[in-house]
């Protein structure tokens, strides 16, 4: 499921957690799924909440056996098109749609899953308008030297148009960085040998050895920025500079900033929330949108672009520079 990769801040566990129809005695029906604008149609996953006092895995709570489909919605409300899901045999609780269909921008979408027992989920997503990388700048750069505080390289950017916000507000964006390293074929390894020579400092400081993967490090996703962040420019276009902190690896990175719908804009705001330090008590529910069961059903539109970050004082081999 490439869409759970792209959000690293999103995590249902905590919403399982945090949210207090967890804590009754019925269980619920838990939904993630994603879509994004003019890309197929991904997965929906089903799963169960459990008890505050049980362990919570997608595999022990999965629902199997439930009737999926995704309906694109016409300006009237009615039901313009139906793409039907069927469970995979690898995955329980993962359905994938039995034939193809791109996601449309803009236009509104109804999950509905009925499982074997209990009423039927429903949620709905209006899709952003499309999001266009125009240009990149400082596609190549060093890493600011911790040793020099005079150090002040180019930071990368990304220069995207955005499609007009159909939403009573601004666009809000989602800025993640991804390292296109092959970690998984990397061994973990204490900080004087591979991890030291591929982390930047600040990720470096947090890695250890014995409990950590470097592929866990990969992805780092910003909270919400609104546009009003960015730099805008007199042709329409916006400027989203890469700060330092979103960058784990040296080498190559792909850098992706993601307009996001109402859903995932509340259940983000809402969990962000959540993670403050607020008294017992206090803690506020994921703000979410499924009727007849909880989690999240979003979409949203993106823009990419890639940059290699060299690390600072760099001789020779040190790190692999390409994916």
């Amino acid at each position: 499921m490439r869409r759970l990769l792209l959000f690293a801040v999103l995590g249902l566990a905590a919403l399982i957690g945090c949210d207090t129809a967890a804590l009754e005695t019925e269980s619920q029906v838990v939904v993630e799924a994603y879509l994004e604008a003019g890309e197929p149609m991904d997965s929906v996953r089903l799963t169960r909440t459990a008890r505050a006092s049980a362990e919570y895995t997608p595999e022990r709570t999965a629902v199997q056996g439930a009737d999926v489909q995704v309906q694109r919605l016409n300006d009237s409300g009615g039901v313009a098109a139906t793409v039907p899901y069927t469970e995979t045999d690898s995955t329980d609780g993962l359905y994938i749609p039995e034939t193809p269909a791109t996601v449309k921008s803009q236009a509104t979408y109804r999950l509905q899953a009925t499982p074997p027992e209990g009423p039927v989920v429903t949620a709905e997503t209006t899709v952003p308008a499309p999001v266009e990388a125009v240009r990149t700048q400082n596609d190549t750069t060093t890493y600011p030297d911790p040793d020099d505080e005079n150090s002040d390289p180019p930071q990368f950017e990304l220069t995207v148009r955005p499609g007009p916000s159909a939403l009573e507000r601004q666009n809000v964006y989602v800025l993640t960085s991804r390292s296109l390293l092959e970690l998984q074929s990397i061994s973990a390894s204490p900080p004087d040998s591979v991890a030291g020579r591929l982390l930047t400092p600040f990720y470096l400081e947090q890695y250890d050895a014995d409990s950590d993967t470097l592929a866990s490090f990969r992805v780092n996703s910003s909270g919400l920025l609104n546009e009003a962040n960015f730099t805008s420019n007199d042709d329409g276009t916006v400027s989203i500079t890469l700060p330092w902190l979103a960058v784990a690896f040296y080498g190559p990175n792909q850098v992706r900033a993601s307009v996001v719908d109402n859903n995932l804009y509340d259940f983000l705001r809402t969990q962000s929330a959540q993670q403050m330090s607020l008294a017992p008590g206090e803690i506020p529910n994921v703000d979410e949108d499924i009727e007849n069961g909880t989690g999240i059903f979003g979409s949203f539109a993106e823009a990419s672009g890639k940059v290699l970050i060299r690390p600072p004082n760099l001789t020779g081999d040190d790190i692999p520079l390409r994916p």
